[in-house]
């Protein structure tokens, strides 16, 4: 009796608790807190704000991590066109890097090259999964206002100018050439040329001509001008970048049987081994009782 109640006990050791990863577990969505400071200080924020390119960023799980549920984060780079997420333009992939977080392995540091002084203006984003978006396939699209708000899933984001942009004034503006095309007012003294004295009655004739032009003038003012202003008004607050939202999605919903301590492998293990101790435990005891009817004999 004593070995099947082995074998009974070592057959339930592979089952776990629903918390632990066994089975009738579930893999939840799972807050991520990130340190642009080396972990010194942790935040949540949809969007950053910092004057410098965070070239290095620190992830952690925030809260409660099921046993064999899995989170991939990635950091990407990107070089724009403009320190806004309007201005951006088109949008040149730099680098990614991921990391896999778990229960065993909650937070990792994520770091992203291609951020030097040939590049300007950029943008950078921490997002949940491991999907590259560099451009190369449809699903993969480059960020680009207003009609592609890749990466998906994203956590934080940041838009800006890196330190040395500043010091060319913004880099590739070409100088103005409207000083040049303003020199020409050769009109002016041609009509100062003709002050004949005895036609002081022609002056008063242009009187009247210089009441209509106020008219346009305040026709102008009244129409198209405050109309133009407020069109563009709407238009600039649709230019917020996307704010994300500090969650991390799981690989699977049902958490991987290597983590959970009761993949059916080694649960097998453990049955086949307590059926044995059975079998041996029953051939002991016919054995046994053989001998004694032979000594009794």
């Amino acid at each position: 009796m004593g070995s099947m109640a082995a074998a009974l006990s070592l057959a339930g050791v592979g089952t776990a608790s629903a918390d632990d990863g066994g089975q009738g577990a579930h893999c939840d969505n799972v807050h991520v807190k990130f340190s642009t400071d080396g972990g010194h200080h942790w935040r949540q924020d949809g969007m950053l704000t910092d004057p410098v390119a965070p070239t290095s960023i620190v992830v952690k799980l925030d809260g409660h991590v099921t046993r064999g549920c899995e989170y991939k984060i990635s950091l990407a780079t990107y070089k724009t066109e403009g320190k806004t997420w309007a201005d951006s333009g088109t949008q040149s992939f730099l680098d990614v890097d991921h990391a896999t977080l778990s229960r065993k392995n909650k937070s990792a540091t994520l770091q992203v090259k291609g951020i030097n002084n040939s590049v300007c203006f950029g943008q950078i984003d921490l997002y949940a999964g491991d999907t590259v978006y560099d451009g190369k396939t449809p699903s993969t699209a480059l960020p680009h206002y207003p009609d592609s708000a890749t990466p998906e899933d994203l956590i934080t984001a940041w838009n800006g100018a890196y330190p040395d942009c500043d010091k060319n004034g913004g880099g590739d503006t070409p100088p103005s050439t409207g000083p040049s095309d303003s020199t020409p007012p050769s009109t002016g003294p041609s009509d100062s040329t003709t002050p004949p004295s005895g036609s002081d009655t022609t002056p008063p004739s242009t009187g009247p001509s210089d009441t209509t032009s106020p008219s346009p003038s305040t026709s102008a003012s009244t129409g198209t001008p405050s109309t133009s202003p407020s069109s563009s008004a709407p238009a600039v607050g649709a230019t917020t970048a996307p704010s994300g939202t500090p969650v991390a999605q799981p690989v699977s919903s049902t958490p991987t049987l290597a983590e959970t301590g009761s993949n059916s492998s080694q649960t097998t293990t453990f049955i086949a081994a307590g059926a044995a101790l059975v079998v041996i435990g029953a051939g002991a005891v016919v054995f046994t009782r053989r001998r004694n009817r032979g000594s009794n004999a």
